[in-house]
């Protein structure tokens, strides 16, 4: 996800550039996503999307179409999606632009005789009921069908404990292991062994610790939290 549109003109007061990808909700999820996966925490899931820098796409309830979803969330909404215990604070925060640039974009919310339209046409993951039925009236959701989206970069990281660090990865780095000092590799050095540090993801994004007795976001810059 790399592709920015840069000209989507003004974001007011009721709307938010800011979208996010909640690693866990409350609720059913979805019969697709395999049963590993519904079996991790929330932050399980976030370190396995920072680690291998990748969201994997989904059918949403009623759909055919594999989707990554998102919802919009301005900070009112926001606090009010996460403290009414609809969302748990960990996810990955990413622009309009990103979305737009990859072919995503917002869902329509519609009545359910328009949405049997949408339906016909295979285009049902494009809207969402507002019949009397309908769950998902709670958030202004967006979707990219895809197969599953590559991450080059991160508006934000969303966490809700200051103390949690993702895993560590292997660098392009080698280090002495005896010594700890970094050398040229296994060739040179017989001790040698990869250079492990944070994920590129988690190095260069700022992160988001959720204040849960506040009810908002603590916004850390790139860096700081390494």
């Amino acid at each position: 996800m790399g592709t920015v549109i840069t000209e989507l003109g003004f974001v007011g007061p009721a709307q938010s550039d800011d979208l996010f990808h909640f690693t866990g909700r409350n609720g059913n999820r979805p019969r697709d996503v395999p049963e590993e996966i519904q079996r991790m925490k929330a932050s399980e899931r976030l370190d396995s999307i920072i680690t291998q820098r990748k969201l994997l796409a989904f059918p949403p309830f009623g759909v055919r179409q594999a989707c990554v979803c998102f919802s919009e969330c301005p900070p009112e909404q926001l606090a009010y999606l996460i403290a009414g215990g609809l969302f748990s604070p960990w996810g990955v925060v990413v622009s309009r632009s990103q979305v737009m640039g990859c072919g995503g974009g917002s869902v329509s919310y519609v009545p359910d005789k328009v949405y049997e339209k949408f339906e016909r046409v295979g285009l049902e993951h494009w809207a969402v009921r507002t019949g009397e039925k309908s769950t998902w009236l709670h958030e202004r959701e967006w979707r990219l069908p895809s197969k599953g989206v590559r991450l080059n970069a991160l508006r934000a990281i969303l966490i809700g404990d200051e103390t949690w660090r993702p895993s560590l990865v292997d660098t392009n780095d080698w280090i002495n292991a005896e010594s700890g000092e970094l050398c040229l590799g296994p060739g040179e050095t017989p001790s040698a062994r990869p250079r492990q540090h944070y994920p590129e993801l988690w190095r260069q994004s700022e992160i988001w610790v959720w204040d849960a007795t506040a009810k908002h976001m603590v916004k850390h810059p790139p860096g700081t939290l390494d």
